[in-house]
């Protein structure tokens, strides 16, 4: 969860459009990420958690203009830093958080207060891969053993 420095506004609307767009936001999502060893670390233990700490890293410290950007920014980041990687996917649910109306009880609310929504909903998936990275067979049968993303 970012309180703030995320913004999300200039899409596509239509008449059945109900998200606002705002320039100041909650963003928060329950991520799932999955990357591929392009060689085994000689340490597993060791290069999880520097993965962790850079993409946890990386998804605080991008001001986002989307979910779809800093996933991005988070795949990219990974791939620069860690040679021994040849791709990273995520999945990460919009859960967005609407400012809660106190008017009625006399209060004001200057983005204080806030409620988790279930609607509108979005599945975003990223997929990052190096340039020149090989997709065959080989590759494809590395990703089957992982759940599918839900």
């Amino acid at each position: 969860l970012k309180s703030t420095g995320s913004e999300f506004h200039g899409f596509l609307t239509d008449t059945y459009t109900t998200l606002e767009p705002t320039t100041d936001r909650v963003m928060a999502t329950a991520l799932t990420a999955r990357w591929r060893w392009r060689e085994v670390p000689a340490d597993p233990d060791a290069a999880y958690d520097d993965v962790r700490s850079l993409l946890v890293s990386r998804f605080g410290g991008v001001h986002s203009l989307a979910l779809q950007q800093t996933l991005w920014e988070m795949g990219r980041a990974l791939l620069e830093a860690r040679d021994d990687i040849g791709e990273v996917r995520f999945a990460a649910p919009n859960k967005h958080h609407f400012r809660a109306d106190l008017e009625p009880f006399g209060l004001s609310n200057p983005g204080e207060v806030f409620w988790a929504a279930d609607r509108p909903y979005g599945l975003i998936e990223v997929e990052a891969r190096r340039d020149g990275e090989q997709v065959g067979e080989q590759i494809a049968a590395a990703w089957q053993w992982l759940p599918t993303f839900v």
